[in-house]
């Protein structure tokens, strides 16, 4: 299915990543019973990790190739042109989705779906509204990971000539940022009111850690190793944490879980700022991850697994789709009911078009690079 083997492609980037667009197509449809099922109920992070941290990891290997063949300057201009291509792609989702929402809320008229969704503002004052859209600070609900990755692209074009020479010096930089986020108003403001959803001076530090272990791997060629204590600890954190974390799941609904308690692991494991929590569970569980699954796992060139590796491979397109994907979803449940049997076919129905998206995607450039090949 997938002949990233064969290039030599790391293919768990790519079923990873493709994981995870999964997990937010599921956990972008509110009240989904299927979300139970999902990362973010089994440790204290989810799909947003996964995408920052291989995004960073991502754009080492390709750009940081990039820099030592061409030059600084010519990778340089590579990532501010990818960034534009984000850019473009999060102007165009956002006039889609708020198009998408405004003709819900009036088809089965329901206005507090505008209000739920967070489009409300745009329609009160358009000509406001898409002038903070277009500097990334009107963002409603699902529509704010691309503007941090916008952001957090960007600081690595700026960052790429002197990652070579900072080493984990660079590391201590972002670490000191991070830790500096509890204490300062470094959050960036949004329209038409509050701050970012994902604090860019927070989440830049988990994209750091991805950079650095990409760099090393595809760069200077010093593949990430797992020393054994430290899997050990690693794999014992997660086992402590995931029962912990399905107790707060579950006793949401029973009034189960302590107030006090509950408050604490919000503080802890803030989505807003990545709290401490959030961290450690996420980089605790790739340690697990790198440790158990072997860049030869066959599983990977699987049927299934090789789908999801090709919505890994055309990550930007199937993440756009899944948004489109998650609003039609939600607003079909609210139209024709929260059954079981109803949830399980938008869920289902959706990864199934995710999938054979990737699948069409695919085929499309194999196609496209047979023939460039044909006319050498």
């Amino acid at each position: 299915m997938a002949d990233g083997k064969k290039a030599g492609r790391d293919l768990r980037l790519d079923f990873f990543r493709g994981l995870g667009l999964l997990f937010i197509f599921v956990d972008h449809i509110p009240e989904n019973a299927f979300s139970y099922l999902t990362l973010a109920n089994f440790v204290f992070c989810d799909a947003a990790e996964i995408f920052v941290f291989l995004s960073g990891y991502a754009a080492a290997l390709v750009f940081g190739r990039e820099a030592r063949r061409e030059g600084n300057a010519y990778a340089m201009a590579q990532v501010l042109k990818r960034c534009w291509t984000l850019y473009v792609a999060h102007i165009f989702l956002f006039v889609i989705y708020t198009a998408q929402v405004s003709w819900t809320a009036q088809r089965f008229e329901n206005s507090l779906f505008i209000e739920e969704m967070q489009v409300a503002s745009f329609l009160d004052e358009p000509h406001v509204a898409i002038i903070q859209a277009l500097m990334l600070a009107h963002q409603p609900l699902f529509m704010n990971i691309l503007p941090l990755y916008i952001v957090l692209l960007t600081g690595f074009a700026v960052a790429l000539p002197v990652l070579r020479h900072a080493g984990w010096g660079f590391v201590a930089a972002s670490a000191l940022l991070y830790a500096a986020v509890p204490f300062a108003p470094l959050n960036l403001r949004a329209y038409p009111d509050g701050v970012w959803f994902f604090n860019p001076a927070a989440w830049q530090f988990l994209f750091v850690i991805g950079v650095v272990c990409g760099w090393r791997a595809g760069v200077a060629d010093m593949p990430v190793r797992i020393p054994r204590p430290a899997f050990l600890a690693a794999a014992a954190f997660v086992v402590a944490v995931v029962p912990v974390r399905a107790w707060i799941s579950i006793g949401y609904f029973f009034d189960g879980v302590p107030p006090a308690f509950a408050e604490l692991a919000y503080q802890f494991a803030s989505k807003t700022d990545l709290g401490p929590l959030r961290l450690a569970s996420f980089l605790a569980l790739a340690i697990v991850v790198v440790g158990t699954v072997p860049r030869s796992a066959r599983w990977l060139e699987g049927r299934l697994a090789g789908f999801v590796v090709l919505c890994g491979q055309h990550s930007l397109q199937i993440f756009c789709l899944g948004i489109f994907l998650s609003v039609t979803g939600h607003s079909l449940l609210l139209e024709f009911g929260y059954g079981v049997g109803m949830q399980a076919a938008v869920n289902l129905g959706g990864c199934l078009l995710l999938l054979g998206a990737a699948r069409v995607l695919s085929w499309s450039k194999e196609r496209k690079t047979a023939r460039a090949g044909g006319r050498q």
